[in-house]
Formats: structure tokens, sequence, C-alpha cells
């Protein structure tokens, strides 16, 4: 008999849909998701013809790649480990890497990936009624260094192109887009010739201070995070090469500190780099209270993301016109993001005493964003990009935004707006919105929640948090499944 743990590990998109439908399943999976979240899949099903588009597939001519943490990880060996559900929450400690980031702590546990969060569906499923694509997942190890899922994600291209017998474009989001360019910087002489064209939606090209964040404080303070902190140690936090490898790029690759570039007309002016007045790839100038061999630990992770960044740079730079034009880049803006962290002079480096600069400003690349990306992270030198008020984690079910996916794909210009003012000034319809936005988390808004227009960057209420993790531990926290820290 088909199980939720099926819908959960197993399952694509086609399948999901289907299963939805099933009186049988139905209790279960509402349960699971939610009220809300199980009439947003509804939803879904209904509006594909499940008889017809479910029922047969296209050959394979598009790959998705997930962001981090929406590949579901599951372990072989327990039975289930899933990025987050509450019903392994009691095993996100086993999450942990050993100290070279390319095995589990404990080998026994053998996590690997097995399908993408059900986060994705709304864009998938809008997949699955275009005629014109059938599409595969590339789902990974986000826990690992991005080098070690290229390889895998060759050979994915691979055989959707020898299954199609034709070009194969890819579609990633978020972190996904830092796997497929690192793909193409190790793979690239097999990989273009089999590419046809690139989205990158809500890509950290040169990272997230959202990361530092969460290394700094232990994913303390922003929404529900706040309770995977109770349940995830900072070692094993710190042991996560994947996640803290997109910390913000290292100065002399980040924009605004290069010799090329220029500060923001009217902007803000930082010394060193836009996102902290400390340097984050030296271990020690975090001052997180380690002892001589985690910092040592923790210095080879950062090692390890700095190399990765100024590969890829150079990488970039060294890509023809024809390639950078096969690219397209779908940025959000327009909501309050973790631009920048910052030691005031003279008091102990404590997160209590870190400035935390969250405020937008007009015009300024490094003062706008998505909610976890700020602007100047998501563009790319000399890639098309296009614009529109969205939150990190539902842009690819923004309709607005995967109709203009498929256009490019198609080869035709994309519609988006071409500046930040102007997506910005566009009304606000119910197309700039997530389709489904209780289940990509975009919906949330109370303290604790994801309210894309509020970052809550203080200490969370003592009761309010305990109150949440008593709720986990029956199993009735709502929206747990959902917490994302990207």
């Amino acid at each position: 008999m088909v199980t939720i743990d099926d819908f959960l590990t197993k399952a694509d998109t086609r399948a999901r849909l289907q299963m939805i439908r099933d009186p049988a399943l139905a209790p279960d999976l509402r349960a699971y998701l939610g009220d809300a979240a199980f009439v947003e899949y509804e939803r879904l099903a209904t509006k594909i013809d499940t008889g017809a588009h479910l029922a047969r597939g296209h050959r394979p001519n598009l790959v998705f790649v997930p962001g981090v943490m929406g590949s579901l990880l599951l372990s072989r060996a327990k039975g289930g480990i899933w990025w987050i559900d509450a019903r392994s929450a009691k095993h996100l400690d086993d999450l942990g890497l050993a100290g070279n980031g390319a095995t589990d702590r404990d080998p026994d546990d053998d996590v690997a990936p097995c399908t993408t969060d059900p986060i994705y569906e709304p864009f998938l499923a809008s997949v699955l009624a275009n005629p014109d694509f059938g599409h595969v997942t590339f789902p990974y190890d986000w826990r690992k260094s991005l080098r070690r899922s290229t390889e895998a994600f060759r050979d994915r291209v691979r055989e959707c192109r020898d299954k199609n017998g034709g070009p194969v474009n890819v579609v990633a989001h978020s972190m996904g887009g830092l796997l497929v360019r690192a793909a193409l910087m190790t793979h690239g002489a097999e990989l273009w010739p089999l590419i046809d064209r690139i989205v990158f939606v809500g890509t950290p090209h040169y990272g997230s201070p959202a990361i530092a964040g969460y290394l700094k404080n232990h994913l303390w303070g922003f929404d529900i995070l706040a309770v995977v902190g109770t349940l995830l140690s900072r070692a094993s936090f710190r042991s996560l090469w994947g996640v803290i490898g997109m910390l913000p790029a290292p100065a002399g690759v980040y924009p605004g500190t290069r010799p090329e570039d220029r500060l923001p007309v009217g902007g803000v002016t930082w010394g060193g780099h836009p996102c902290a007045n400390f340097d984050m790839y030296r271990a020690s100038e975090w001052d997180l209270g380690l002892s001589s061999s985690e910092q040592d630990q923790l210095q080879a992770v950062l090692g390890g993301a700095a190399e990765l960044y100024r590969d890829m740079a150079m990488a970039h730079r060294a890509l023809t016109l024809e390639q950078r034009r096969k690219m397209l880049i779908i940025a959000g803006v327009g909501y309050k993001t973790l631009f920048r962290l910052e030691y005031p002079v003279g008091l102990q480096r404590l997160w209590r005493d870190t400035v935390k600069i969250t405020d937008r400003i007009p015009g300024d690349i490094h003062r706008d964003g998505d909610g976890r990306v700020p602007l100047a992270s998501a563009t790319l030198e000399g890639v098309t990009i296009r614009y529109v008020r969205g939150v990190h984690a539902g842009l690819t079910n923004i309709p607005a935004v995967y109709k203009d996916v498929f256009r490019w794909l198609n080869g035709a210009p994309p519609e988006l707006p071409d500046t930040p003012a102007q997506a910005l000034t566009m009304h606000l319809a119910p197309s700039t919105t997530s389709e489904a936005p209780h289940l990509d988390g975009t919906a949330r808004a109370d303290k604790f929640g994801d309210d894309p227009g509020f970052l809550n960057l203080d200490e969370p209420d003592a009761v309010t948090l305990r109150r949440y993790v008593d709720q986990l531990d029956t199993g009735t926290l709502p929206g747990f499944n959902a917490a994302k820290i990207f």
C-alpha cells in the first residue's frame, strides 16, 4: 500500500498530485501538510487534467535543480531523515558530516538525497501542464560541498539528452544555481554542447549574509528555525560544508570589493566588505568560543568555500559571449533582508551586540533583496537579468516567473521588468505572488513565521520557543515541515 513515506521520499510531482486525490491517503496527507497546504495541493491537482497530463510524460528536456534544503534526505539505515519533518526531527543532529565534509559523521546513517521538497510543486506542476517540456529533477546532498555533486549532475543532463535526443534546459533555484555553475566549471567541455538554455531563480551567486547570521547565532531569531536550533547542534551545523559555503563570497570576489567595482552612488559605504565589518573567512574572527581543534575544522570549511567562490569567478570570466547569452537570472526584490553584520568597536562580539542591517535603500543593489539574498549577490556579470517583487522561498511558484522561464527556454525574450524600480512600481496582482504560500512557507506571518515583510532578528521569546518545542514533541507543531534556511 502507498504510504505518506512514499509521498515524501519516493514520489515525484506527478505521483504526488495523483496521491493527493486518493481518498484513502487524503486524511494522512492533510494531517502532515496542514489544512491550508493540503488545499493548495488539491488546487494544483485539479488544475491539471490528471487523466491526461499526469498519465503521460513528455520526453525529458528540462532538469530542475532545487535550492538548499530543497532536496529531501533519506537515511537508508534508520528509515527516514527528512529536512524538515516533525516525525523525524529528533534525528536532525544525525545530519552532521565528518570533518572532511565528504561522509556522514556516522557512516552507518547512510544519508542520501531522494527527491525534491513539495515546496516546488506549483512550478513543477506548471511544467507538467506545459506541452513543450518534460522534466526530471536533480536532488543532491546540500550538506556537502557542491563540488561533490557536479559529476552526478553531468550524468543527469547526459541521461536527459540520451532520452530526449535534443538539447537540455536547466532551471535552478537558489543554491541549485551555484551547483549548476560548479558543474559547468568542472565539466563544461561535456555539458555546454548538451545544454540549450539556463535559468537561475533567486540564486545567491555570491552568497548570503543570512548564512552568516545562522553561523554566528545558530539558527536563532529567524522564524521557526529557532526550534531547529534546539535539535541541530552547533557542531553539526558547522560541519555542513555546502551550507556554510553560501556565506557571502570573500573580498575580491563579492560585488563591490573587486578592483573594477565602484561604490554605489548615493548608497552606503563600508569598510572591506558590504556584508560584514570582519573577515568572514577567518574562523577566529567569528568569536564562537571554539576550541583550537574546532576552530581549525571551521577554518577548513571556510577555506573550501573561499576557494570554490574564487574558482567559479574565474570560470565565469572565461565564459564566451554565446555561453552567457544562454543564461537568464530572475531576482527577487522589495523585501527586508539581512544585508550586513557589524561588530561595534569596543564591545564584546556577542550576537546581541551585533548591528544587523536589514533596511532597504531603493536603488542600492547592496540594500535590496528577496528576504534571503541581496540583489548584489543575485547578479552575474554579462548575464540577462529580470526582476520580480517576490520572496526567496516562493520565487519559482510565482506564475509571472515560471511563464517567463518558459518564454526564455522557448527562445522568446522575457517579459518581467528589467529594473528593480519597475518591478516595485507594478501593481501587485495575484500573478506576482506565490501560487502556494502555505506549501512553500511564504504565508506564515507570526513572530516565528516567515513573513516576507519582516525578519525577526531579536532573540525569540523563551516561553514561545518552549511552547513550540512542546508542540514538536507531541507532533502538533504547525508548519514545522516547511521551515527552511532558504
